[in-house]
């Protein structure tokens, strides 16, 4: 059977172990046949050897005087011509066996040639009694060959054919020809509906055995050189974490030096001090909380907890934050769009939007010389395919762009492109467009084709399914006394402040109390409970830490609790160093979490949004 009846390859892969499909295809019938011929070789010399004794199976004599007759030899005995005949047809079987890189044709002449000495042992080797024993002998061994590359077919039909000529040559009642094609046909049958079927079977399994150990191997690749990957992260994390805190330190330093009083310019430099400061701790925390959040999708252990909000809020407050990194005159960054309102996780949403526009701006800086980089944020409708209208996010920017080789690559884990910006910030260790592949599968968004142009920019775009877009709400009423006409105050807020660490409490409070905030504050749930007893009013808002110390109720509990006390839903914020919690927690309704350090515009933006009724 050839490999191409298999359904196989016929050409073995370059590198094939022994054992694999491909090889097992190849080399099998060509065994087989090896095989076959041995046994046929054997069945010749068997019969051959019959004229050292008694012949064992009926002898014919009229075959031998016809012998005689037609050779002019009338002295040809039966062992000289059985032995003969013996002789031509092992010769025939040995050039069979080796013609294994002989053409088609010569295999096939081989068969016919050697078919056809076979099938004349009716009267080399005594009668029909031989002549029948080899053509079922032929038939055995030439099961699980009987292809035409392999020349078995050939074999077995030559044979069958020469046996019925000669027994209608040398008989007065021929009768063999009924049962050589009878029994060509069976053999014919056995081979195509088992030999075949069990080898088709056999390749088939080994077969997907062989793409299961190739897609292991292929798998073992990709896991060696992401454990690479991240031993090289691990290596490296401690230095790169070291050049932002080195930064955060000196110019600390540098801003608590005394100014010179005759120095005009001192409060500008002291003003760009502070913001390279700030932009350099965002480094640091951008870097924990990519490989936080990374780790959190690669275990499957991200959860989203859906709420309604404000697309353009959340674009708004992603350009606020990015603007207030980088200088109005090096990066400029506007949102387009109409205010449109969806169901679906904040937190995840911003960090996708974070991530998008982080990398936008990371690789338009200094990409133009003498130009100012833009970064674009827009949400508009959008039809789909369906003709339901959901939403698209845009980002775009105008960098250097993505070469096409490079655009599928670009969202595999610590992958980044080789020449970054040198304005850039290296805040992300190649993460972050991983992150966004996640978070788009986590949230049922869709990321539509990376569209770039080298030299020009890029625009990613998300888009939203009409599902998830929701109508306007009404606007919500603000409490008795409370003054929110600036966006970016609290005055008039009450807040509780649950911190059991006393440094990050008072740094808390000091900047909430500077948004014009009130705080009542405290390392214990029962030290804020006897505190909030002596206020007026409930507080309008909560902001707890996660982690209170141990032998204390976590800050959620905390929260619980004095919701449960007072019969009220107080709007809380729960903030955590422990990244990794984030979005795997189940939060109560009307509570986000945030990551520390917390922004404190980003704060004040979540209170905002908190909005007591």
């Amino acid at each position: 059977m050839s490999t191409a009846e298999t359904g196989t390859a016929a050409t073995p892969r370059a590198a094939a172990a022994d054992g694999d499909a491909a090889s097992i295809s190849e080399q099998l019938p060509r065994r087989r046949r090896r095989l076959g011929l041995a046994l046929v070789g054997l069945g010749v010399v068997a019969l051959a050897a019959q004229s050292w004794v008694e012949w064992l199976l009926p002898y014919d004599l009229a075959a031998l005087e016809t012998m005689r007759r037609l050779s002019k030899t009338p002295t040809l005995g039966a062992a000289q011509l059985v032995w003969a005949w013996a002789l031509l047809c092992a010769a025939l079987l040995v050039a069979l066996a080796r013609s294994r890189s002989a053409s088609l044709v010569q295999t096939q002449g081989g068969a016919l040639l050697c078919g056809l000495a076979l099938g004349s042992a009716h009267v080399a080797a005594g009668g029909p009694a031989a002549s029948s024993a080899m053509l079922l002998l032929v038939g055995v061994a030439s099961l699980g060959w009987q292809a035409r590359r392999e020349g078995g077919l050939m074999l077995l039909v030559a044979t069958a054919a020469a046996v019925a000529a000669w027994d209608a040559a040398m008989s007065g009642y021929p009768t063999l020809w009924l049962a050589a094609a009878v029994l060509c046909l069976m053999f014919v049958w056995i081979d195509h509906m088992h030999i075949r079927a069990n080898d088709r079977r056999l390749f088939s399994a080994l077969a997907e055995r062989d793409s299961l150990i190739t897609s292991l191997d292929q798998r073992g690749e990709q896991l060696t050189a992401l454990q690479g990957a991240r031993t090289r992260l691990l290596a490296s994390i401690s230095h790169d974490l070291r050049q932002p805190l080195q930064a955060v330190r000196l110019f600390a330093e540098a801003l608590q030096a005394r100014p010179d009083p005759a120095d005009t310019q001192a409060p500008q430099r002291r003003q760009d001090l502070l913001r390279q400061q700030m932009r350099a701790a965002d480094d640091a925390v951008a870097m924990l909380d990519q490989f936080s959040e990374f780790s959190a999708i690669e275990q499957g252990a991200l959860q989203s907890h859906s709420e309604l909000l404000d697309v353009r809020d959340v674009l708004d407050g992603v350009a606020a934050t990015l603007q207030a990194t980088h200088p109005r005159e090096a990066l400029s960054v506007t949102v387009h769009g109409r205010r449109q309102w969806l169901h679906t996780d904040r937190t995840q949403l911003t960090r996708l939007v974070q991530n998008l526009a982080g990398n936008a701006a990371r690789y338009s800086l200094g990409a133009r010389p003498g130009q100012r980089a833009r970064v674009v944020l827009a949400v508009r409708p959008h039809t789909a395919p369906d003709g339901a209208t959901g939403l698209a996010i845009d980002v775009v920017d105008n960098g250097r762009g993505i070469p096409a080789d490079q655009r599928e690559a670009i969202f595999e884990p610590y992958v980044q492109l080789a020449d970054a910006a040198s304005g850039a910030s290296r805040g992300g260790r190649g993460l972050g467009l991983a992150i966004v592949r996640g978070l788009v599968s986590q949230l049922g968004l869709q990321l539509a084709p990376l569209r770039s142009t080298v030299g020009r920019g890029t625009r990613f775009r998300l888009l939203v399914p009409a599902a998830q877009r929701r109508e306007c709400p009404p606007p919500a009423s603000a409490a008795p006394g409370a003054r929110r006409d600036d966006p970016a105050r609290l005055d008039g807020w009450l807040l509780a402040l649950l911190e059991d660490e006393t440094a990050p409490r008072a740094a808390l409070r000091a900047a909430l109390e500077g948004v014009g905030a009130t705080i009542v504050d405290a390392p214990t749930l029962a030290q804020l409970k006897a505190a909030l007893d002596r206020e007026p009013r409930f507080p309008d808002a909560l902001v707890f830490d996660l982690d209170l110390g141990p032998g204390h109720p976590d800050g959620l509990a905390a929260l619980e609790e004095l919701r449960a006390e007072w019969e009220l839903q107080v709007p809380a914020v729960i903030v955590t160093g422990r990244i990794a919690v984030m979005g795997t927690v189940p939060m109560p309704k009307r509570c986000t979490v945030l990551g520390k350090p917390v922004p404190l515009a980003l704060l004040v933006a979540t209170l905002r949004r908190h909005a007591p009724t």
